[in-house]
């Protein structure tokens, strides 16, 4: 332990501890954040409803980091509020006592007091910290079918299911669902639409939300590294060489909880890109059916029940035993007009799952990417690396487009106890 000890003034650590009062207030709207925006799981049915049991878990997670950086202010300050109580300047004989205070290992850390105009370049200035709620996914979006069909889709509003109406204003495709559920058993509007009950849009709602707790973790950590370096360039000695480690490893702590949003917000976009072109791919499949496969369904069904009908009208009703023998050598021969298009819109519909599975394989790379954020990854970032960023973009160095969260994240495993 160093003989002469140097602290900042009162002043400073009072202006210190008002902004880390500020960063803990910062901290407890973030919380109800993770809680609420970055959990929020209506609409991830049909082929993301794998997901939605998983959506909580990273959402949980971030929420207990942040909470546990919400107390660590506190704790911060009682730290402060010592020094400032018993320690002055030259204060020999209290040294070991306060160096209990910051116990971090000081070995191979830059003393921030030794970096030229450290102290000028921070202060405790509170930055503020703005949480916009994401985009609600589009309320018009009732489903590619209009009203007909309760699936809910954005895909109208994507601009690629509005010509479905006039295919529906037909209704060949209720015709053919009748047809095919008579041979297959199934209903080929839930065979075709049932997986597309998903609300796509969620997946960059959930995006938008991880991204702005990015962002807001990231600001809190730049404010708290310009207080820091402020104070600390003022603090000479063993002492405050620790402080400069305790608050390093709090600021990267931070930042790396940042940066696990910032994965997970990637997560979302990416497979949110990914699924919605192959779900364009499977709506224009469909598309397709219904204009020919399933239009000639349909067409086949009404001749039957056309030519039932007729049959009924000539024989002078059911009664007729002539109209009976007529009807089932029609309808007999209609049948297996009906089978064959029934068996080519099935091979079509088989078509269509295997994109549907494709869909499927993609939403689940969602969570597997999101779960990169919550394994505690290792990091060797330094505080001389830090410094080297702070140097040459700032403070905020991570909202810096040549930062990459994901060689960033496992800073979380920096963050100090929130008692210690």
């Amino acid at each position: 332990m160093a003989d002469v000890l140097n602290v900042p003034t009162t002043e400073d650590f009072t202006a210190f501890n008002a902004l880390l009062a500020k960063q803990a207030e910062h901290f407890a709207p973030m919380i109800a954040w993770a809680g609420k925006e970055c959990a929020e799981s209506e609409g991830l049915d049909g082929l993301l409803s794998l997901l939605q049991p998983h959506v909580h878990e990273p959402a949980d997670f971030f929420a207990e980091k942040l909470k546990q950086c919400q107390s660590g202010m506190g704790t911060i300050q009682d730290k402060i509020t010592t020094v400032d109580a018993r320690f002055g300047d030259q204060d020999r004989g209290r040294a070991a006592d306060m160096a209990k205070l910051f116990p971090d290992d000081v070995s191979n850390i830059p003393n921030i007091s030794a970096i030229p105009g450290a102290s000028s370049l921070g202060n405790f200035n509170d930055e503020g910290v703005t949480l916009k709620t994401p985009d609600k996914p589009d309320s018009i979006n009732k489903g590619l079918l209009g009203h007909l069909v309760e699936y809910r889709s954005p895909l109208d509003a994507k601009g690629i299911g509005g010509k479905w109406s006039a295919v529906m204003g037909g209704n060949h495709l209720w015709i053919a669902d009748k047809a095919y559920k008579m041979v297959t058993g199934d209903s080929l509007i839930d065979k075709l639409f049932k997986p597309l009950a998903g609300d796509w849009d969620r997946l960059m709602y959930l995006h938008d939300a991880y991204d702005t707790l990015g962002d807001a973790c990231y600001t809190v950590a730049a404010t708290l590294r310009k207080g820091s370096w402020k104070l600390g360039g003022e603090w000479k000695g063993d002492t405050g060489t620790a402080f400069d480690a305790h608050m390093f490893r709090w600021t990267s702590g931070i930042g790396g909880i940042g940066d696990g949003a910032k994965v997970v917000a990637k997560a979302y976009s990416t497979g949110y890109e990914t699924i919605i072109n192959l779900v364009r791919i499977v709506v224009s499949a469909i598309d397709r059916a219904i204009s020919t496969a399933i239009k000639a369904l349909a067409e086949e069904a009404l001749k039957m029940i056309a030519g039932d009908a007729a049959i009924m009208v000539v024989g002078l009703g059911p009664e007729d035993p002539l109209a009976d023998i007529a009807a089932a050598a029609w309808t007999a021969w209609r049948m297996v007009k009906i089978y064959e298009k029934v068996k080519l819109v099935a091979s079509i519909v088989t078509t269509i799952y295997q994109t549907y599975q494709l869909i499927e394989t993609e939403a689940s790379k969602i969570w597997d990417e999101a779960k990169k954020s919550i394994e505690g990854l290792t990091t060797d970032i330094s505080i001389g690396s830090v410094v080297q960023d702070v140097e040459q973009r700032g403070f905020a160095f991570e909202k810096n487009a040549a930062w990459t969260p994901l060689l960033g994240v496992g800073r979380m495993t920096m963050l100090p106890s929130a008692t210690g």
